[in-house]
């Protein structure tokens, strides 16, 4: 009898001991996805607005690792890796048609399959991605879904020239341009955000960890996302589409056209949160076209999102 509760007492020592493995080893694993997501992700794009070929490259390698450890953990199913064989092919190829050579109709159709394309990674519309958890906070799990990591690889390398404003001074003064469009977004926003009753003032009081990860999605997985397509590809083809056709106002209706755009998709938010896209979308449009820099604004995004996040973040009733 002795002998038996010795050997039952050994069997649990050693399934706990195996279970406690196992979970020091999905936490380092989910650790090492997280750092590449993040520190590959911003050394990405990093590169590429510096134009530095060796960052993006190496960027390009930790994504490539972090989509690994994704589908490793069954965020990412078999099935879908020819779909993101195609998605990576037709990005090649819209990247290396813009010569005069290419073919309008051609790339036409092309830009037309890659919109669409976002918009599905965008809406979550395509099979076979299922979010995957990074960080568990008071028993709250944040789940990373994997369309963002392909979306950070697609529409960045794909942004196009910015287009030179009707008058330099913008870029001449880069900074005291995003410092104007700053205030002036920031005034219009909140005043309109609060009469609305979108958000109440507030100072968050979300854990640390939960914190510091929302801000670090937020701004590399949103605002950088959302300003490489919105601005960075779609504004830019309006503003060089309307110029070609004479338009009067041309640069005008583009950024306003793109900021309606941007302001389309947050419909899922209500009428209100649209509203108040749109109008950020305005000031995001605006220092870009004035500027050229897409990091300004990405900026300009991420301080708008961060003030919502850190100093209005009482429920709205």
């Amino acid at each position: 009898m002795a002998a038996r509760e010795c050997n039952t007492s050994a069997v649990g020592i050693g399934r706990r001991s195996r279970r406690a493995r196992l979970n020091l080893t999905h936490n380092v694993t989910v650790m090492l996805v997280t750092a590449l997501l993040f520190g590959g992700g911003l050394l990405f794009w990093v590169g590429l607005c510096a134009g530095r070929r060796r960052g993006w490259r190496a960027g390009a390698v930790l994504l490539g690792l972090a989509l690994a450890g994704l589908a490793g953990a069954g965020g990412v199913h078999p099935a879908f890796l020819p779909a993101l064989a195609g998605m990576i092919a037709l990005a090649w190829a819209l990247e290396t048609s813009r010569g005069p050579a290419a073919a309008a109709v051609g790339r036409a159709v092309g830009w037309a399959c890659f919109v669409l394309l976002v918009l599905a990674l965008g809406f979550r519309l395509l099979p076979g991605l299922t979010p995957v958890v990074l960080l568990e906070v008071g028993g709250e799990a944040l789940r990373f879904p994997p369309e963002k990591l392909l979306l950070l690889g697609l529409v960045p390398p794909l942004v196009l020239a910015a287009v030179a404003p009707a008058r330099p001074w913008g870029r001449e003064r880069p900074v005291r341009t995003f410092l104007l469009a700053l205030a002036v977004t920031l005034s219009v926003l909140i005043p309109l955000a609060l009469l609305l009753g979108h958000a109440r003032p507030g100072w968050t009081d979300v854990p640390l960890p939960r914190l510091a990860y929302g801000l670090a999605y937020n701004f590399l997985f949103v605002c950088v996302l959302e300003e490489s397509f919105f601005r960075g590809i779609v504004q830019t083809a309006l503003v060089r589409g309307a110029r070609r056709r004479g338009w009067p106002r041309a640069d005008v209706l583009a950024v306003l056209g793109a900021s309606v755009l941007f302001g389309g998709v947050h419909l899922g938010g209500g009428i209100e949160f649209a509203l108040l896209a749109t109008l950020a979308g305005l000031g995001y449009g605006t220092v870009y076209y004035w500027t050229g820099c897409l990091h300004y604004a990405v900026l300009l995004h991420f301080a708008v999102n961060a003030v919502h996040l850190l100093a209005f973040a009482a429920p709205a009733v």
